[in-house]
C-alpha cells in the first residue's frame, strides 16, 4: 500500500507550472516602428522625386506632341538630368520594401492566418520593382541613343514611365485591398478603409493605361492619393503603436 501511494503522494505535490509571460506586441517592437518610417519616407520622398520630374526635368523634351526627331534629340541633350531624375527615382520607389515589414506585422496581427500579410508582402515587393524599373530601363534607352541609333526611338521611350506605372496599379490593387481588411479587421481608422476602397477600381480602371493613354490622368490621380494614402497609414500605425 505505501508503495502504490507514494508516487500518488509526489504527483500531488508537484510544483505548479510558471505563469506564462504575454506575448509581446510584434507592432511595438522598435524595428517594427523603424519601418513603419519607411512608409513615411516613401510617401514624402514620392511627392517630391514627381514635383521635381514633373517641373524640372520633363519640360526640356518640349511637348509630346512636337516631332520626335526633335523629341529626341532634347532628351538626349538633357541626359544628365534624366538620369539622376531616373535614380532618384528608383530610390525613391524602393523605399516601400523597408515599409513592407511593418505591413506584414500590422496584418498578422489582425488576421492570425498570414492570408492578408502574405498577399500584401508579395504585391508590395512587386510594387516596389515595377515602376522603379521603368526608370532603369529608361536609362538603357539614353545609353542606346547616345551610341548613335535613331533619336526618334527615344522619342518613343518616353512612354515606358507611364506603362510601367500602369502595370503597377495592377499588385496596388491587391496591395491596397490586403491593407484595408487588415484595417478593418483590427477596428481601426475607418476613413483609412474608406479611402483605401476609393482607391482600388481608380487604380484597376488606370491601369488600362496600357490600352489607351486617356486614361493616363486618372492613373496619375490614383497613384498620387495612393502615395499620400500609404503616408496616412504609416502616421496612423505610428501613433496607435506609441
Amino acid at each position: 500500500m505505501t508503495a502504490t501511494t507514494q508516487p500518488t503522494d509526489a504527483l500531488l505535490h508537484l510544483p505548479a507550472p510558471a505563469p506564462t509571460e504575454p506575448e509581446a506586441d510584434p507592432t511595438r517592437h522598435p524595428l517594427t516602428r523603424l519601418s513603419t518610417w519607411f512608409g513615411v519616407a516613401f510617401a514624402g520622398c514620392q511627392l517630391a522625386v514627381m514635383v521635381v520630374m514633373a517641373t524640372v526635368v520633363l519640360p526640356q523634351a518640349g511637348s509630346p506632341g512636337d516631332p520626335a526627331l526633335a523629341r529626341g534629340q532634347r532628351v538626349l541633350d538633357a541626359q544628365g538630368s534624366y538620369r539622376l531624375g531616373n535614380f532618384a527615382f528608383v530610390l525613391a520607389g524602393t523605399l516601400l520594401l523597408g515599409f513592407l515589414g511593418a505591413v506584414v506585422a500590422h496584418l498578422r496581427r489582425a488576421d492570425r492566418s498570414g492570408t492578408l500579410a502574405t498577399v500584401a508582402g508579395a504585391a508590395g515587393a512587386l510594387l516596389a520593382l515595377v515602376w522603379p524599373l521603368g526608370g532603369v530601363l529608361h536609362d538603357v534607352a539614353l545609353e542606346t541613343a547616345a551610341s548613335g541609333t535613331d533619336l526618334r526611338i527615344l522619342a518613343g521611350w518616353d512612354s515606358i514611365a507611364p506603362f510601367a506605372l500602369a502595370f503597377s496599379a495592377l499588385p496596388r490593387v491587391f496591395f491596397l485591398g490586403a491593407v484595408v481588411l487588415g484595417l478593418r479587421a483590427a477596428g481601426s481608422a475607418p476613413w483609412l478603409q474608406r479611402t483605401g476602397l476609393v482607391l482600388i477600381p481608380l487604380a484597376l480602371v488606370g491601369s488600362a493605361t496600357l490600352v489607351t493613354g486617356a486614361l493616363f490622368p486618372l492613373l496619375a490621380l490614383s497613384t498620387l492619393g495612393y502615395e499620400l494614402w500609404v503616408g496616412a497609414v504609416a502616421v496612423h500605425w505610428l501613433r496607435s503603436t506609441r
